[in-house]
Formats: structure tokens, C-alpha cells, sequence
């Protein structure tokens, strides 16, 4: 009796300290998050006397001078810029991944596997290393301060295949025979059983690619320089040109800027996270 109330004891110790030190892991993830929050509604002033805790006097002056101010009209340009790119490519990545997908789980060709394999190295590769001379191929071509080169490169996502091949692997075969057996061919069979069946996934998929080009900065960030076609990522941290063209750092209204492109991607992933959860577990013990 004494032996199991020690252990009890024992196992009751470990887990208070490791659920404070995940506590602590949690407080230090979420303090940048509560700085933007807290400082979008305080003024230049208190913000540097008070940069951490709750606004003393809150305002929404920084939100209207973000809107309305002289750099109103290209901040409601960049919001455009950033939705439009970001449901443009969801669309074509989720529609890319799984027709990849499908054809890696349920065709035979010759180098399949071999192909696949490539793929997944590639993964191994960090985007920076090819940004040079992807600048240089897309200046060659015309494409730089353009939508499409904001929209199409990625569009081919190779964790998006291998979550899609990985879920479309265990749709049995018996299914889409019968399918074909019906008479529906290979677009009828992939349109009408294997994408309404794969809806998890490419749920999951969907919402990982929106966040992921949402809060894209680099790629935009060298690719173009007209303003007119920047996203909001990359044009709210240049809203620091004051009067005269001086360089003033206005971090109130950057931290209300900074509120207000994280609200929409975070509305998104709490509406979302279920089918994100169970798509990207689904096919993590198939094939």
C-alpha cells in the first residue's frame, strides 16, 4: 500500500512539473501575440511606456490612420492582393494535389515510385536555394510584378501530393471498379468517387496552403516591386514613411496592421481545425 501511494505520489510530482514547464512553453508562444493585441490600441506614447501591458486608454485611432491615412488606398489594394492570391492558388494547389495524388495511389506507370521518391527529396531542398535563378527565369519570361508569379509557382505542392497519394491509397479498389464497372470513365470515376471520398484530406490540405501563402514574405518580397501588386505581408512593414519621406517607424499602427492580417488566417484555422486534424491523421497509417 505504501509502494503504490509513493509511486501515486511520485507520478503526480512529474506531472505538475511538466504540465507548468508546457504552461510556461505556452505563456512565452503567445506574449509576442498579446503585444500586438495590446499595442494596436495604444497610442505612440503610452506604447513605449507601457509596451506589454493592457492599453490604459485604448483607441482605434491607429486602425482609422491605417485605413484612411495617406497610405489608406494601397493597404485596402494589398488586402485584395493578398485574397486574391491566396484563394487562386488554394484552389489550383488542392486541385493539382489530387490529381497528383490520385494517379501515385491508383495508376501503375513505369517509374512511379522512383518519381515519388524524387518528389519527396525535394522536400529536402529549402525554397532559398532556388530563388536566384528563379529570379533570373522569371525575369526572362516577363513575369516578374505579375499575379501569376505570386499565384502559379507552388502550385505543385509536394507535401500536398503525399497527404493526398497517402489518403487516396486506402480508398479501396472495389469502389472505384465498380465505378467503371457502371460505366464512368477515369475523369468521371476521379470526379465523382475519388474527390468527394477525399474531402478530409483536401480539406486539410486547403487550409495548410492558404495559411502557408497568407503568410508568405520572401517569394513576394523579391519578386515585385510594384506596389500596387503586393500582398499585405509584404507592404505593411514599408507603411513607415512619414512626412517629408522621412523614415518613422510608426509601431502602433504596424502592431494594428499586424492584428489585422492575423485575425482572418486565425478565423480560418479555428473554423477549420477539425477537418484539418482529421485530414492530416487520416493517411498517416496507409499505404
Amino acid at each position: 500500500m505504501k509502494r503504490t501511494r509513493h509511486r501515486h505520489s511520485y507520478w503526480t510530482t512529474k506531472t505538475t512539473i511538466v504540465n507548468l514547464f508546457l504552461l510556461g512553453v505556452v505563456a512565452l508562444m503567445l506574449y509576442p501575440f498579446i503585444v500586438m493585441a495590446f499595442g494596436g490600441f495604444k497610442t505612440g506614447s503610452e506604447l513605449a511606456t507601457n509596451p506589454a501591458g493592457p492599453p490604459l486608454q485604448p483607441t482605434v485611432h491607429n486602425f482609422v490612420n491605417l485605413f484612411t491615412g495617406v497610405s489608406g488606398a494601397l493597404m485596402w489594394r494589398s488586402l485584395f492582393n493578398s485574397v486574391f492570391i491566396t484563394t487562386c492558388f488554394t484552389i489550383l494547389t488542392v486541385l493539382f494535389c489530387a490529381l497528383a495524388g490520385y494517379a501515385f495511389a491508383k495508376y501503375k506507370f513505369p517509374g512511379k515510385n522512383v518519381i515519388f521518391g524524387i518528389l519527396i527529396a525535394s522536400m529536402l531542398v529549402p525554397g532559398e536555394v532556388n530563388l536566384p535563378i528563379l529570379y533570373i527565369f522569371f525575369s526572362k519570361i516577363g513575369w516578374l510584378n505579375t499575379y501569376q508569379v505570386q499565384i502559379l509557382p507552388g502550385t505543385a505542392s509536394v507535401l500536398g501530393m503525399f497527404m493526398a497519394r497517402q489518403f487516396m491509397d486506402g480508398i479501396p479498389d472495389e469502389v472505384l471498379e465498380s465505378a467503371r464497372i457502371d460505366g464512368a470513365g477515369h475523369w468521371r470515376t476521379f470526379w465523382q468517387v475519388a474527390l468527394p471520398m477525399s474531402a478530409p484530406v483536401l480539406g486539410a490540405i486547403a487550409v495548410l496552403m492558404a495559411v502557408n501563402k497568407w503568410a508568405d514574405y520572401l517569394w513576394p518580397r523579391v519578386l515585385v516591386s510594384d506596389p500596387k501588386l503586393k500582398p499585405v505581408m509584404v507592404l505593411l512593414p514599408q507603411l513607415s514613411a512619414g512626412p517629408g519621406g522621412t523614415f518613422v517607424i510608426y509601431y502602433e499602427v504596424l502592431l494594428a496592421g499586424a492584428l489585422v492580417i492575423t485575425l482572418p488566417i486565425l478565423m480560418v484555422f479555428l473554423k477549420f481545425q477539425d477537418q484539418l486534424m482529421t485530414g492530416t491523421t487520416a493517411g498517416a497509417l496507409k499505404g
